[in-house]
């Protein structure tokens, strides 16, 4: 009867064998998942159809201010009147699905916005409310002219945190103010829920002081999220999201800037840092002209001080003539030759006029500088966007200052449209990207660019899938829940068990 009593005790080895076993296995995935995406607890935050009677989306309240237009020739525009609200279906100014909402004036200032409640919320929780806002402000329709950029529609977002309000009411957190003409960007604003439990959301457009045919506001894709259930010691207020990374880029090279020589060509002259595929993007020029210009090729290697030709002048692409970028403490003069602006992609525009001549004010120039960043599948690795490149979601975006300090950053969503920083200070920044998961870059991950007041910058960035690994499963195993893992390791702790008792069956039959 000893086997019995072997089997017994081979049994109660391999039971302890396979619990240890089991809590190897499931201690690593439980210590390692990721943590639950927030969900939007906003009700239809991509302002989709039906509208409250053609004029604000289903879920969201509309507010406006209204002060009564003055009477009187010299009245001014220091008053603001009821706008009007309604569904935007034109698909090339909605950002995502079938609509947006609009809010505009034929001439007449206006102040206005949405709002929502949202209640059942833990009291001293810090949320966050973001919405995507756009401006469109001209006397031509659009499509026909730029926005005019002088004109300040002021888009904001706000949190009351403490229970029921209207837009007038005090303690209202607002965000900064934003003026995003012809393009969206996504405005956010944090706050801490007060002991209520219900919070107001609302997004506000200010045209107060301005006047044009068309004084137009749009929002989208708005999101309210929990980003934690109580206040942290490390909190501190004005706390950004998607925070900088625990290292910050290092500090920018030199400024990229040229004279054009007297025959229109422009040269670059190489500093340190200097990539080709940066280069293109800083003078807003396409990398094979550069390539054609100069002889090179994807493989050429530049040397710091070489001279770049990266426009051809009126007698073609003749030997350049080497250029040297300004030294600090320069002071040119208003004689001196124009500085050509690098890394632009458009320029100011005299918006139409009806029987007037347009106003210096009417094409001012902002003061500030604008950044748009996109992600695309590279399909054909050549480190260029073309029409008909999809959008990648889940690349991310830093960008620094020369001194090295974070200052804005963005995962890219999947949008169609680029993503834009809009007031940054004129001067030069490091622009870093980190590949979405399961995706190579095909282009440079890290560019220097220089920004100009009043004339957007674009950075596209490629890649494609990498095909080399199994990003599916490898997401499958790092949630814990892929099914085809779970039968594999039960199959094989049940071998494990059926091994161990007839090894200790055939060793007590031999003993006996």
């Amino acid at each position: 009867m000893k086997w019995k009593s072997a089997l017994k005790k081979g049994i109660a080895l391999m039971g302890l064998i396979a619990i240890a076993a089991a809590l190897i296995s499931v201690t690593p995935a439980a210590i390692h998942a990721a943590p639950l995406a927030q969900s939007n607890l906003l009700k239809n935050p991509g302002m989709e159809q039906p509208y409250d009677g053609n004029k604000s989306a289903n879920g969201w309240g509309r507010w406006f201010e209204d002060t009564g237009k003055p009477s009187g020739a010299n009245a001014g525009l220091d008053y603001v009147i009821p706008p009007y609200f309604s569904a935007e279906l034109n698909t090339a100014i909605v950002r995502s699905g079938g609509a947006s909402q609009h809010i505009g004036n034929k001439y007449e200032p206006w102040h206005a916005g949405l709002q929502q409640a949202v209640s059942n919320l833990t009291p001293g929780s810090t949320v966050q409310f973001c919405a995507y806002g756009r401006l469109y402000a001209n006397n031509d329709d659009f499509g026909k002219s730029p926005s005019i950029s002088s004109k300040d529609g002021r888009m904001q977002v706000g949190i009351f945190p403490n229970g029921d309000a209207n837009w007038a009411t005090a303690g209202i957190v607002w965000s900064p103010t934003s003026n995003p003409h012809d393009y969206w960007q996504q405005i956010c604003v944090q706050a801490q829920v007060g002991d209520t439990g219900k919070i107001n959301v609302f997004t506000s457009s200010s045209y107060r002081g301005e006047t044009a045919y068309h004084l137009d506001a749009w929002w989208d894709d708005a999101t309210l999220t929990v980003l934690d259930t109580g206040p942290t010691p490390e909190a501190t207020a004005g706390t950004v999201p998607n925070a900088a990374p625990t290292t910050a880029p290092a500090a920018l090279p030199p400024s990229v800037t040229s004279t054009p020589n007297p025959d229109g060509s422009v040269v670059h002259v190489v500093q340190s840092g200097d990539t080709l595929f940066a280069l293109s993007l800083a003078y807003n020029v396409p990398v094979d002209q550069i390539y054609s210009l100069n002889n090179l090729s994807a493989s050429s290697i530049l040397s710091i001080g070489q001279n770049i030709i990266m426009k051809a002048g009126s007698g073609g692409a003749a030997a350049p003539t080497a250029t040297t970028a300004p030294q600090a403490g320069a002071n040119p003069t208003a004689a001196a030759a124009p500085t050509t602006t690098v890394a632009t992609t458009s320029t100011v525009q005299t918006p139409a006029t009806s029987g007037a001549t347009a106003t210096a004010a009417a094409v001012a120039v902002s003061s500030t500088a604008k950044l748009c960043v996109q992600a695309f599948n590279d399909v054909n690795s050549d480190g260029i966007m073309v029409p008909g490149d999809s959008p990648v979601a889940g690349a991310q975006f830093a960008v620094a200052s020369q001194q090295g300090v974070q200052v804005a950053s963005y995962t890219t969503d999947g949008s169609a449209q680029s993503h834009c920083f809009a007031d940054l200070q004129p001067g030069s920044y490091t622009v870093a990207v980190q590949p979405a998961s399961g995706t190579v870059a095909t282009s440079d991950k890290r560019w220097t660019v220089v920004l100009t007041s009043g004339s957007p910058v674009n950075v596209n960035f490629g890649s494609r899938s990498d095909s080399g690994s199994d990003s599916s499963s490898a997401q499958k195993s790092s949630s814990g829940s892929n099914l085809t893992g779970l039968l594999a390791g039960g199959i094989g702790l049940l071998a494990l068990l059926v091994a161990g008792v007839l090894g200790a069956v055939i060793i007590a039959r031999r003993r006996g």
